[in-house]
């Protein structure tokens, strides 16, 4: 082999192996460990003996690491609560948020059970919730394949398919457009606003299955609690 070629081959190849290590799931540190509340009464869930962790299966095609995050939620009104210290303790200007967005099992969305959690301060006061955005799937699910969908309520823009219900009962709602997602569009009618909490909550009962799970604090789950991969922009955790 000349040795030209041999060496614009090795470049290539350490390209490769770069792209693949930025693509790949780190340790996180404590604060961006993902944590999960089975059940919680101080939440108004009752103890029905729910399960929810990472399990071995069919994922999301988005990803090939055959890792899923399922939950079997208790009838009579158990529940499941995913976070961590960083989604649930780093405020961001409303202006700034973004990746909050999942992937589910088609067969998993379900109005009003399983859904995404924004609270904000729109006053600014960083500490007081005026708004509780609902951001539900099933608002919000487009096509990953036959089986997976992906509700993307900060990077989702083209149509209106997706929506952000404000309360409950709703006082408002917020779509996306040709130009804005969802939650952009939010920000630009509360430009002072500032996001103080984000996490899931999972009611429906029985088996309900997700993956690449982003909670607005740069990181993205697929594989395990422990470790995640890194989003800067939207087009990072996709």
């Amino acid at each position: 082999m000349p040795k030209r070629l041999a060496s614009v081959l090795a470049v290539m190849l350490g390209m490769l192996v770069f792209a693949a290590a930025a693509t790949a799931e780190t340790r996180v540190d404590a604060s961006q460990r993902l944590r999960m509340q089975i059940d919680p009464n101080q939440s108004g869930c009752a103890s029905v003996d729910s399960i929810a962790g990472w399990v071995t299966g069919q994922d999301s095609p988005s990803d090939s690491n055959q890792h899923l995050f399922h939950t079997n939620v208790g009838a009579g009104g158990g529940c499941v609560l995913v976070f961590s210290n960083a989604s649930f303790n780093r405020h961001v200007a409303v202006g700034n948020q973004k990746n909050i967005s999942m992937q589910l099992r088609s067969t998993s969305v379900a109005l009003g059970l399983n859904y995404m959690v924004a609270e904000v301060s729109t006053d600014g006061d960083n500490s007081t919730t005026e708004d509780t955005l609902f951001l539900d799937p099933a608002d919000c699910n487009h096509p990953v394949n036959g089986t997976w969908v992906r509700a993307d309520f900060t990077g989702f823009t083209g149509d209106n398919t997706c929506t952000i219900v404000v309360d409950s009962p709703p006082s408002a709602t917020y779509a996306s457009d040709a130009d804005h997602s969802a939650f952009q569009n939010y920000a630009l009618a509360h430009p002072g606003a500032v996001v103080i909490h984000k996490y899931v909550v999972i009611a429906n009962p029985g088996d309900s299955r997700f993956d690449r799970i982003a909670l607005g604090a740069s990181k993205m789950y697929d594989n395990d609690s422990s470790h995640a991969v890194s989003c800067t922009t939207e087009a990072s955790c996709s």
